[in-house]
């Protein structure tokens, strides 16, 4: 994969870079035990100082996305942790072929299709009395904003919709500000999912206390991609980041879909000045989830899109056993 610098847009190099990776491993572009270009490599190609290279590395190793091998170099991180032993139960973890094993089990033993019939109705009896369902098993989806986040909950739960599981979304900001007071969702959840940048910080909070943490891909929205893709070539466009880190990136994205002819402005939200004279110019604002404010400033004639992801379906699949 090509790492890209843009000197134009202000947002400092190291930042553009450890933007660029972090995307790129949460939107799989990067998978697990790839190995990066090592930091001479990488400052190389991108004319900065290998000690920038450097520092931007020891940060996504502190956040988990990467790690180093001594003498071999660095290597994106296995943000799901699923270790063999699990992976093996994968096949076993969807309700057909516990029913098949059950089955097939029983006629060994040399039972008749009554009598297997017969001891599941009474151990469904057992675990839901009175026709009741079984309780669904509560999963945290923790993110950065409350509608993108209620959004990523309903998609994996669609995903998962034979292993019935409630998803619960969940604030990262409330958990750290109110984790006593949420102590009865946390005790009874078997998994939380976050976002890649996230997945060090929600660990510190929740494991091993609470419940294993695991980190999801994620892809541009197929609504988001469809809007951008009606922008016309003659449409000025802007782009506002909720994050500086992300920015470049996300510049990247809208001229691979949007295609304008002339180059995006952009901002990040808390250029209050930039954005302000941004809006004047554009027909088109595409913004990134977290900074719907920006929209409150909106001229009437300007189109906006909401840079909006979704989970990667095989992303959330991987995660499968653990909840076996």
């Amino acid at each position: 994969m090509q790492f890209h610098l843009d000197r134009a847009i202000p947002i400092p190099l190291a930042e553009q870079i450890r933007g660029q990776i972090t995307y790129a491993i949460s939107s799989e572009l990067l998978t697990a035990g790839q190995a990066l270009p090592s930091v001479r490599e990488l400052s190389a190609s991108l004319g900065v100082a290998p000690a920038t290279v450097a520092r931007v590395y020891r940060e996504l190793a502190r956040q988990s996305l990467v790690f180093s091998k001594p003498g071999a170099g660095t290597f994106v991180a296995d943000i799901a942790r699923l270790d063999g032993s699990v992976a093996l139960q994968a096949s076993q973890s969807t309700l057909q072929q516990l029913a098949e094993g059950y089955v097939g089990q029983a006629v060994v033993l040399g039972h008749n299709a009554d009598e297997i019939r017969s001891a599941l109705l009474q151990s469904l009896d057992h675990y839901c009395p009175d026709g009741q369902a079984l309780r669904a098993r509560p999963v945290l989806m923790v993110g950065n904003f409350l509608p993108a986040t209620e959004s990523y909950a309903r998609e994996i739960e669609g995903l998962w919709h034979d292993l019935n599981v409630a998803v619960t979304p969940v604030l990262l900001g409330e958990l750290e500000a109110n984790l006593g007071q949420l102590k009865t969702l946390l005790s009874g959840a078997r998994l939380a999912i976050t976002v890649p940048p996230r997945l060090q910080r929600v660990r510190t909070l929740l494991e091993p206390r609470y419940c294993r943490v695991a980190a999801v891909a994620f892809r541009a929205s197929s609504e988001t991609l469809r809007r951008l893709a009606a922008i016309s070539p003659t449409q000025r466009v802007g782009i506002v980041s909720t994050y500086p880190d992300f920015l470049q990136t996300m510049v990247e994205n809208v001229v691979a879909y949007g295609l304008p002819k002339t180059p995006p402005a952009c901002a990040v939200l808390d250029q209050a000045d930039r954005i302000e004279d941004m809006l004047s110019q554009i027909d088109v604002l595409v913004y990134a989830s977290g900074s719907e404010a920006v929209c409150e400033r909106l001229p009437w004639h300007v189109e906006a899109i909401e840079y909006r992801h979704s989970p990667e379906p095989d992303s959330v699949n991987r995660l499968r056993p653990l909840l076996s």
